[in-house]
């Protein structure tokens, strides 16, 4: 994707509408901002891709459909009709943010995205549903326990890296989700997940990596497949990595709510998790290489960030935490 001013304007845009919803303090600003981010976003998502333009459309009438139903609510919640309108409100975000079940959209849509518009997607456009579902402060352990599985299970056979990192940002969502109760604790998880992905995206993208089996057919470098290893194991919640730490964060908040459904769920899901994710790096950095593994001299200025952002970041948080 250029970078020209026309990119930077629509970004502006994007970010403007996210920060007015978060700052509004009525219903009908917070669907203005919704809006204006959404309309703003959509350019964004127009690639060279062939299909890239049916995925705009597709996200269009989604978003439209969701936002629909929101802007209902509030006119019942307005007009004072005795009815449950924070259902319909959760129904309406959840499915803006395609978490389970309403989650196909965005495995249909992914494909036809660049990798910025992915992180986007991902990160940044979820942001306010978020926000408006803590609001609603309603039990939602269905929700989460539907979309840990959908998340884990489903990316079990795939091949194509986007649809493999969809079905990693629905699985981190039922953790996003349960996290809600304390927002500091969302802060936290949303953050780590955000500049593990964008380090992941940054690497995919500078070497055209859209299919996993590329990296056992192409002959790529020992420490990009290092380094792509590293970030595979810190999206799958392994010690000592930066994603581990939020994922505790996450378990030890569920026990200490006796949640134990919910505890085995994110458990068992983790581990289905942690097998996808490592399944083909295992492959191309233990059986597909020929060379000795401690030859990793010369490192380069992105792969040195993301050993050291992902090995330090929770030992520095960690001793933060009992120093104050």
């Amino acid at each position: 994707m250029m970078i020209n001013s026309t990119t930077i304007l629509f970004y502006m845009n994007m970010l403007l509408g996210v920060m007015l919803s978060l700052s509004s303090n009525n219903w009908v600003m917070i669907w203005v901002g919704l809006e204006i981010s959404m309309v703003s976003f959509i350019p964004l998502m127009i690639s060279s891709l062939t299909i890239s333009s049916e995925c705009a459309m597709k996200y269009f009438i989604i978003q439209s459909m969701s936002s629909s139903i929101f802007i209902l609510s509030v006119i019942f919640m307005l007009m004072g009709v005795n009815m449950n309108y924070e259902i319909i409100i959760n129904l309406s975000m959840i499915m803006k943010m395609g978490v389970s079940p309403f989650h196909a959209w965005v495995l249909s849509i992914v494909e036809g995205l660049n990798y910025m518009a992915m992180f986007n997607l991902f990160t940044t456009m979820k942001v306010v549903p978020m926000m408006v579902t803590i609001n609603m402060n309603m039990n939602l352990d269905l929700i989460i326990i539907l979309t840990l599985l959908v998340g884990s299970v489903f990316g079990l056979n795939q091949n194509s890296v986007r649809k493999m990192l969809a079905y990693s940002s629905i699985f981190n969502m039922g953790f996003m989700i349960y996290s809600m109760k304390n927002l500091s604790m969302w802060v936290m998880y949303f953050s780590l997940y955000s500049i593990n992905l964008i380090m992941l995206v940054m690497l995919l993208m500078l070497n055209n990596i859209h299919y996993m089996n590329q990296l056992v057919i192409n002959k790529f470098e020992l420490k990009l497949k290092l380094s792509f290893w590293i970030l595979m194991l810190s999206s799958g919640g392994m010690p000592p990595m930066m994603g581990f730490l939020g994922k505790l964060i996450v378990i030890e908040s569920s026990i200490y709510f006796n949640d134990w459904l919910i505890t085995m769920m994110m458990i068992v899901t983790s581990l289905m998790t942690m097998f996808y994710y490592n399944r083909l790096c295992f492959i191309i950095m233990s059986i597909s290489s020929m060379m000795m593994k401690w030859k990793t001299e010369s490192m380069s200025w992105l792969n040195l960030n993301i050993l050291i952002i992902n090995l330090m970041i929770m030992p520095l948080l960690i001793l933060f935490k009992y120093l104050s």
